[in-house]
């Protein structure tokens, strides 16, 4: 594989979600390389020296290996916009990049059919072309959710009356999201009822909340984050905790920060660096220090 694969695509899975899509080809021919990493016991090899290979991926070749590849259809991530009529403008462009990089977290771990965009309609998938192009890719834009997908499925909502655990999350085939951008205008209580127009109620789909130790103040809001968090529990191994941590903004983290602190009655030095510590934030930030300054709680360059 030529190192330049890797750098223009990431990494090993979105070279290989290429390959499925047909951008890139696997060729029959002879190339040397430096084993890199081990997968299933096949080295795969960079274009620099080492041992010799009877096959490469590329964009082009004289002789393509066929492939036959079997891809699993779960975890399936189910993003529904059928709301999408009722954004502005630019709650739109939000929600298009917030599916475009949605599709570049599902292709870090697994590929293209395992993401599913529901509630389509013409105006929106030529809206979608005028953003993006003519994407190559094999994600499936469907007018409703299919019935087989809401055998194992749960709803995010983040007023939903059922915690989400790390539990459910590896016991569920599929996550439906609403595909919601609330930038201008505050949309509470919309996604409970896109949950009712889809009739979810009907197949005993439970409404999941995505809390941080039992709250909301610091979780992602953003689609592409949320399936970043449950892609990390699921297929990487993650805690809930860790994966929403990861996850976080700035912003998030300063929100966080904020509510701790107001909750505390008695703050020391050590609790104000425990906090810190958890959030991956540091007094030298100037966005933590204002925080910490605003309440007394940051004198010169200590606490």
């Amino acid at each position: 594989m030529n190192g330049r694969l890797l750098n223009r695509y990431g990494g090993f899975n979105e070279v290989a979600v290429q390959v499925l899509l047909g951008r890139l080809k696997v060729c029959r021919g002879s190339r040397r390389g430096l084993a890199l990493v081990n997968t299933d016991d096949s080295p795969v090899l960079s274009d620099l020296g080492g041992s010799d290979v009877n096959c490469f991926i590329d964009y082009r070749c004289s002789e393509v290996i066929m492939h036959n590849a079997v891809m699993p259809e779960y975890p399936q991530f189910v993003i529904d916009v059928s709301h999408w009529r009722r954004h502005t403008e630019g709650e739109l462009r939000s929600l298009i990049i917030q599916l475009i990089q949605a599709l570049r977290e599902v292709r870090r771990y697994l590929w293209d059919g395992n993401l599913t965009v529901t509630g389509i309609d013409s105006d929106f998938m030529e809206l979608l072309r005028k953003f993006t192009g003519n994407i190559n890719t094999a994600v499936r834009f469907l007018g409703s959710i299919p019935p087989s997908y809401l055998k194992s499925a749960v709803m995010l909502d983040p007023y939903g009356d059922v915690e989400l655990t790390e539990g459910v999350i590896k016991s569920i085939n599929v996550f439906i999201i609403g595909g919601i951008s609330d930038s201008e205008v505050i949309r509470k209580g919309e996604t409970l009822e896109l949950y009712r127009d889809l009739g979810l109620s009907e197949f005993n789909i439970p409404r999941v909340r995505l809390t941080l130790r039992g709250v909301l103040t610091g979780v992602p809001e953003r689609i592409n984050k949320l399936v970043s968090i449950l892609l990390m529990v699921k297929c990487s191994g993650y805690n809930l905790e860790d994966a929403i941590i990861a996850n976080q903004s700035k912003a998030d983290k300063i929100n966080r920060l904020n509510r701790e602190l107001s909750m505390l009655r008695i703050i020391d030095s050590n609790t104000v660096s425990n906090l810190l510590t958890w959030l991956g934030l540091t007094p030298w930030d100037n966005k933590v220090a204002s925080v910490l300054r605003r309440r007394g709680l940051l004198h010169g360059d200590s606490f």
